[in-house]
């Protein structure tokens, strides 16, 4: 147990701080960051596994900080062993289940992760390429004539969930399920999504991914075709292949890391266009000059993934303090993508901003997202469709989900001028 001389004023495991605006609590975060980078803080409720033993955790707010422990990967632990890596420990079978290479530490992590990137190759990456812009084309046309709908439901997830269920090979009538599905874990905590009963959202969405993957499992390993599924099947390295529980895993990041986290960065990339109007003009009038970097501050602004929890395997000193072994470490990205010391005006968006050192990819080291090259090209087809069809789009005020680990945008109201049709 940590003395009360290391506790900070800032709780940042209150419900209370995670009800904020992303703007408030940044407030509390630079205070973080100018007085104490590395705090302690009492345990956080967890509503997902109630009856788990409640611990303190040591609260990492810098860049420098989460890029230090990020690429520390010896001392930090992602291991589902010690509950994976959410803020909220859960037991190691639901952290492997749900969490998959993001919850592995070497050499394990190190063999999977090559088998995985093996099947992305630049192939059927330009393949992607072409769908994702045709799709965003047809996303945005879609709507164009009714003159206002919901961004979030209308525009931002269809795009992402519609790329994961192509890759996969998952078969359409399964998609809208697996939507709800992913909705209802990440948003878990949120009374929307999650109806009151955080444990049972995320059990419900661990059972139907189950089924739907072992089902696509049989399905493509009597049928393989040329998509993901089937090359996770069949990719082999050093004479290791992928078993199915690893498959579903995977299957399972897949639709809360590869889905959910591109959609909200759009949401939040459109309504930020939208509240710096110069920045919105600059892009329109050369988006082949602003787009590459228009899309790495949408990625630095929204920051989808906000918190990763690693655990010490040793004792070690960080930002000054002592972590012993088998203390939990939280990396708050959304404060270190706010890091005035990294970051000239932090909350200007910026789509000129050079350089940007965003660690929203996980913060470098061996668990950088696999899917980063695929978000930034979901995001450059999507804005480039949306500002094309929908050049006068107006936007509401979003609706923020509740929770510490996704970024989430519920519901966005946007209006345009109607196309005729």
């Amino acid at each position: 147990m940590k003395t009360s001389g290391n506790l900070v004023s800032v709780d940042l495991s209150s419900e209370d701080f995670w009800a904020l605006s992303p703007r408030d609590r940044d407030s509390r975060f630079a205070d973080l960051r100018r007085n104490r980078p590395v705090s302690w803080q009492e345990p956080i409720e967890n509503p997902v596994m109630p009856t788990a033993e409640a611990q303190g955790y040591w609260a990492v707010v810098s860049h420098d900080g989460v890029s230090e422990v990020s690429r520390n990967p010896r001392t930090f632990s992602s291991s589902a062993y010690f509950g994976g890596v959410t803020l909220e420990v859960l037991t190691p079978a639901l952290a492997e289940a749900t969490q998959s290479i993001i919850a592995m530490d070497g050499p394990r992590h190190s063999l999977l992760r090559k088998l995985i990137t093996s099947t992305f190759t630049p192939r059927r990456m330009a393949l992607m390429d072409s769908a994702i812009q045709r799709a965003a084309r047809d996303v945005v046309a879609s709507v164009a004539h009714l003159g206002e709908v919901d961004f979030v439901s209308g525009i931002a997830e269809r795009l992402p969930i519609w790329t994961i269920c192509e890759i996969l090979g998952l078969p359409e009538e399964e998609r809208d399920r697996a939507l709800v599905h992913a909705n209802a874990m990440i948003g878990c905590k949120d009374e929307e999504y999650g109806h009151g009963d955080p444990a049972q959202a995320l059990r419900d969405g661990v059972v139907a991914f189950t089924a739907m993957a072992f089902d696509l499992i049989d399905e493509k390993r009597d049928h393989p075709d040329d998509d993901l599924m089937s090359a996770l099947i069949e990719a082999e390295v050093d004479g290791e292949r992928l078993t199915d529980d690893e498959i579903r895993a995977f299957f399972i990041l897949l639709f809360i890391a590869g889905n959910e986290t591109t959609r909200h960065s759009i949401s939040h990339g459109v309504h930020a266009l939208d509240r710096f109007p110069d920045q919105r003009a600059l892009l329109l009038g050369d988006p082949d000059a602003h787009l590459p970097g228009a899309i790495e501050e949408v990625i630095r602004w929204s920051t989808p993934i906000m918190t990763f929890r690693r655990t010490a395997v040793e004792r070690t000193e960080l930002g000054g303090q002592t972590i012993e072994a088998g203390e939990h470490v939280v990396l708050f990205y959304s404060s270190a993508n706010r890091d005035e010391r990294v970051f000239t005006d932090p909350w200007t968006f910026d789509i000129t901003r050079r350089p940007n050192r965003h660690i929203a990819f996980g913060g470098g080291g061996p668990h950088f997202c696999l899917g980063a090259h695929l978000a930034r090209i979901e995001l450059r087809h999507i804005l480039t469709e949306v500002y094309r069809q929908l050049p006068d789009l107006r936007v509401g005020t979003p609706r923020y989900v509740a929770g510490n680990f996704i970024n989430a945008i519920g519901r966005m109201p946007v209006s345009f001028t109607a196309s005729g049709r």
